[in-house]
């Protein structure tokens, strides 16, 4: 169970904050390691201030409605247009900006319409400069793109284009140019004529070469395509300063970089690349370079003369040894070699005084550098994943650090000097061999962030109380004989886990633990549910599986937020029934993998009104509760092995239903109502009894055959009922219509006025008894109906008749209406 939550990207340099960023370079988060960035361009948007708006409240994909909306929009006056003033009338569609005053050029937003064509009346406004069209359904360009002469700024990412016409090349004040994530092969010859771009984002194309230099460009994106070399003449972009290549073909670092004397940030990630050439030293500028992923063996003296540089990522490389001459890097800030082959670091490193993130995770690190105390301004020390048996008392001088991460070593105590390291917010000390809770961290008073994890403790000490600030704690793998009391000093604590221990009680005072949320107790030695827990009224994910549980207290009503519940692999001789006043609810996990197998499941399973996601694999039912068909919002049912021989025909009721795994259960058909479920987009059925040829059909998992199949299967069921009650109605006697009609079941009133409507021939009143029939048997298939009828012949005694139409059905089975 896991409860992430999300981070806020951060602005990109030239971009508005409400519009897509997804291949402009941004600005790295601190704290991340990956090197591809996919932020999507939008340049700096025109100020709301003295600026008219005009929406467009279509969201059709049809261009000639949306000519129409522009050919008003172009004709409007300016004091016409009042939805300035009126933010709710652009909520709904795209804006154009129009600054007041003598200039009349203006920003025209076509961006997420749908569009498979561009709207043709967008060429009689020649003064466009900015023209948004990224997220459509764009294959082509109108050759007439080349009359908007004026346009500096045209937004194309994210649509199906495979070329771009050459007339794309009379835009000659064209500065902004993004057609990332399209289909481009190459860009036509004529594009060098663009003498005054200045950013050109080609991301995630299908282009291998890129033949020509644009003398004009600050920025050029050539992430994900299939280039495996760059042209000599680049070396004429004296004016490039971001250049990004990851995701390449690249097996060569490409010299010709090394000659770009403005280059500031250089990103070659995740690419094939051995070695640097000695010719990066003329990179006098660089300040941001990111090699991550590639296949490096060791770094070049000269890179080392690189003194601009302040970020560096070459994690996941085959770095063995990192030079002496690292300290020339003075200027360095950020700093990755996580993923490599270092067994230690020198401590030269330790003169970049002006650090504050060293990422060396994943290495073979026996010790950290004995100078890392004169890393004074350092910010985040994350070394797990090493072979540490110990720390340096020294990390104390380390007063900036808010964030170590030290997980995966064998460290088998914590020095107390880490206590004078008060600006710690987070701290991950998990898979190690500790024995005993740090008293350091009891000092930490800002700590919010505690990982403790797959370690040896015991017993939690009466100092922990002093960390007032806690969030989050993970204490799980551990062995914990109880739920301490002084947790329950952790007032603003979100997360608990301690699973995997040995707890069997809770204290009382658990419900001081005002602000929890998540509390996970799976894997312990629980033999009743803890009434204690049902004080937290605020917790909304809990997890008790995996425990020694048999019943469960009616007092659990009052966690009145629980969102998320799992009491699996327990010892419940019937299906936990209290759980159904949690009204919450959204996701039930009751499977019984290693517990006492459930056999049944109420009826009142509907109380459950909120609920998406239901887990009852792994038991012994037989059936589904009817009732299943009200939980209008569930999203995921997963009951496979299990003995369910027939689905209740409420299934077929679950319209937002869209994952379902029946398999390994005894099912011989399926409802034909499934393919009205229309969210339904995957499922299992595997380990079944179908019948052919629905067993072969839903062995591949393909949805739409299976469907489609169900759905002829009841349109042919419903043909041979009706073919059925044709045959009977000619061959049932006068003398025998009234024995017929009390098999049917119809009220006595009924049969009477059948038999005295004189208007009506035999053949017609059988018709029509057995169409009452029908109304009062609405809750069955088409195919139970088939048989019922059949049984129903049999006990009149008329069995020529009933060999007749069994004879028809089995007929009928083989031979499509």
């Amino acid at each position: 169970m896991s409860h992430e939550v999300p981070k806020a990207d951060q602005e990109s340099h030239k971009m508005t904050e409400n519009e897509s960023k997804s291949d402009l370079p941004a600005e790295k988060h601190e704290y991340e390691s990956s090197a591809e960035r996919n932020v999507s361009t939008v340049p700096q948007g025109i100020p709301e201030a003295g600026v008219r708006k005009l929406s467009f409240t279509s969201d059709t994909k049809d261009a000639e409605e949306l000519n129409q909306e522009l050919s008003e929009a172009f004709s409007a006056r300016p004091d016409t247009l009042s939805s300035a003033e009126n933010p709710e009338s652009t909520e709904k569609g795209s804006t154009f900006l129009m600054p007041e005053g003598k200039d009349d050029n203006f920003t025209l937003r076509l961006n997420d319409k749908g569009l498979q064509d561009m709207p043709v009346l967008i060429f009689e406004c020649q003064k466009l400069k900015r023209l948004f069209l990224h997220n459509n359904e764009l294959r082509t360009l109108h050759l007439n793109v080349g009359l908007l002469t004026n346009l500096e700024i045209l937004l194309l990412e994210r649509n199906r284009l495979t070329c771009l016409p050459p007339e794309i090349t009379f835009l000659r004040k064209l500065k902004v140019l993004n057609v990332s994530h399209n289909q481009l092969l190459n860009l036509p010859k004529e594009f060098s004529k663009l003498v005054n771009l200045q950013e050109l984002f080609l991301n995630h194309n299908n282009m291998d070469e890129f033949p020509f230099a644009l003398r004009s460009l600050e920025t050029l994106e050539l992430a994900g395509n299939k280039l495996k070399t760059l042209p000599d003449a680049m070396v004429d972009m004296e004016k490039l300063k971001v250049f990004n290549i990851d995701s390449n073909h690249f097996s060569i670092f490409p010299r010709v970089l090394c000659y770009l004397p403005n280059l500031v940030k250089l990103s070659i990630c995740q690419n094939s690349i051995q070695s640097l050439p000695k010719d990066i030293k003329e990179l006098k500028k660089l300040e941001e370079f990111s090699i991550s992923n590639n296949k490096l063996i060791f770094l070049p003296v000269q890179f080392f003369q690189l003194t601009k540089l302040k970020d560096f990522r070459v994690d996941d490389n085959k770095l063995e040894y990192l030079s002496d001459k690292v300290e020339n890097l003075r200027e360095l800030r950020f700093l990755n070699l996580a993923k490599n082959l270092f067994k230690s670091l020198t401590d030269n490193l330790c003169n970049c005084t002006m650090l504050k993130h060293l990422i060396i995770h994943d290495n073979q690190l026996t010790q950290l550098p004995a100078n890392i105390h004169r890393l004074r301004n350092l910010k985040e020390l994350s070394v797990s994943r090493n072979q540490l048996d110990s720390l340096d008392e020294r990390v104390s001088h380390l007063k900036n650090l808010s964030k170590i991460e030290l997980s995966g070593n064998a460290l088998t105590y914590v020095p107390v000097e880490l206590k004078d390291c008060i600006r710690i917010t987070k701290a991950d000390l998990s898979y190690n061999k500790l024995s005993q809770f740090p008293n350091a961290l009891c000092a930490l008073f800002d700590l919010k962030y505690l990982k403790l994890s797959g370690n040896s403790i015991s017993e939690i000490i009466p100092g922990i109380s002093d960390i007032k600030d806690l969030e989050h704690l993970e204490l799980n793998k551990n062995k914990l004989s109880s739920f301490s009391a002084c947790f329950c000093s952790f007032t603003k604590l979100v997360y608990l886990d301690l699973s995997e221990n040995e707890i069997n009680s809770i204290p009382a005072v658990v419900s001081e633990m005002k602000s929890l949320q998540v509390l996970l107790l799976h894997h312990n030695k629980f033999d009743s549910f803890p009434e204690e827990l049902c004080t937290l009224k605020f917790l909304k994910a809990l997890d008790m599986s995996n425990n020694q549980i048999k019943t469960i207290p009616l007092k659990i009503s009052n966690l009145e937020a629980i969102k998320d519940l799992n009491v699996s692999d327990n010892q419940f001789a019937s299906f936990p029934s209290e759980v159904f006043h949690l009204s919450s609810l959204e996701k039930l996990t009751v499977s019984q993998m290693n517990g006492l197998k459930l056999t049944q499941i109420p009826e009142e399973l509907s109380k459950l009104v909120c609920l998406r996601e239901l887990d009852i694999s792994h038991n012994a039912l037989k059936e589904m509760p009817e009732s299943i068909g009200e939980l209008e919002y569930l999203v995921h049912l997963i009951a496979n092995n299990n003995d369910i021989s027939q689905l209740p025909k409420s299934i077929t009721s679950l319209r937002n239903l869209q994952h379902l795994d029946l398999s390994e259960n005894r099912l011989k058909s399926l409802p034909a109502g499934l393919h009205h479920l229309h969210m339904l987009k995957d499922i299992n059925f595997d380990g079944n009894s179908l019948s052919e040829p629905l067993q072969d059909l839903c062995r591949g998992k393909q949805l739409y055959p299976i469907l489609c199949y169900l759905e002829s299967a009841n349109e042919r069921d419903e043909k041979i009922l009706r073919k059925m009650i044709e045959v009977i109605a000619d061959n049932v006697a006068s003398e025998n219509f009234e024995f017929f009609c009390q098999k049917l079941q119809l009220r006595q009133a009924d049969i009477k006025s059948l038999e005295n409507t004189r208007a009506l021939m035999l053949k017609e009143k059988i018709i029509k008894a057995l169409d009452v029939w029908i109304s009062e048997n609405q809750d069955l298939t088409y195919a139970e109906m088939v048989d019922k009828l059949i049984r129903i012949l049999v006990m009149t005694g008329m069995y020529d008749l009933t060999n007749e139409v069994k004879a028809l059905k089995l007929y009928s089975q083989m031979v499509k209406f």
